[in-house]
């Protein structure tokens, strides 16, 4: 079953995160769809499949929502495409490996970023259990 709560965590991130960034800098990059992935993928539990899929979720939940947002900025002004796109587009020369490209660009990072997310609550889960163990332990130890 999907959780829903994780997803949107990570979509209010990456919204506010990348509205900080772009009032800021005045340019849109995609740090805060990574930012967005990681929540995600932490809040998802501490499988990295998990947090690989909450981390691909989010983003194609915040690009249903970024990219109508950057039709409108290029259209209304001149504003370049997010980084790093706006630097690799040159490179290419056919529509079908500019797909690709932001396609890529679009999803990977945000499962990898789902997916460390996804190891940090593993590591954090595990950090927890042994403080409690300790701490029950050496409790035990006072009592007797």
């Amino acid at each position: 079953m999907t959780r829903w709560r994780a997803v949107v965590a990570g979509f209010v991130l990456a919204v506010c995160s990348e509205a900080l960034v772009f009032v800021w800098t005045g340019r849109v990059t995609l740090v805060g769809g990574l930012a967005g992935s990681a929540l995600a993928g932490y809040l998802a539990g501490g499988e990295p499949a998990d947090g690989a899929w909450y981390g691909l979720l989010t983003a194609m939940a915040w690009g249903i929502v970024l990219i109508p947002g950057l039709v409108v900025l290029s259209v209304l002004t001149d504003a370049p495409l997010p980084f790093p796109m706006e630097f690799l587009l040159p490179y290419l020369e056919t529509a079908g490996e500019a797909t690709v490209i932001i396609l890529l660009c679009a999803s990977l990072p945000n499962v990898v970023a789902g997916a460390v997310g996804s190891h940090a609550r593993r590591q954090d889960d595990r950090s927890n259990r042994e403080d409690r163990s300790s701490r029950t332990s050496s409790s035990d130890v006072e009592e007797a």
